[in-house]
């Protein structure tokens, strides 16, 4: 599964708009930061075998809808 995990990032990445729907406000910048580095912890730990996959793809998944806001 492990394998895939880079693949399965990369096409989440390629459905994501190239441009921003609107300009952020400060408060929407920081919560996607927040996701981000959330996301980003979470993928540490997945790879250290101490979260499951379905918890990587929910933290992938809030940060991508953040982004999007």
């Amino acid at each position: 599964m492990k394998n895939n995990l880079k693949k399965h990032f990369l096409n989440k990445l390629e459905e994501f708009p190239d441009k921003p729907i609107q300009e952020k406000d400060y408060h929407k910048k920081k919560m996607a930061d927040i996701k981000w580095k959330e996301f980003d912890k979470v993928w540490v730990r997945y790879d250290h075998d101490k979260a499951t996959f379905d918890e990587w793809k929910k933290s992938l998944n809030k940060w991508l809808i953040a982004e999007r806001i």
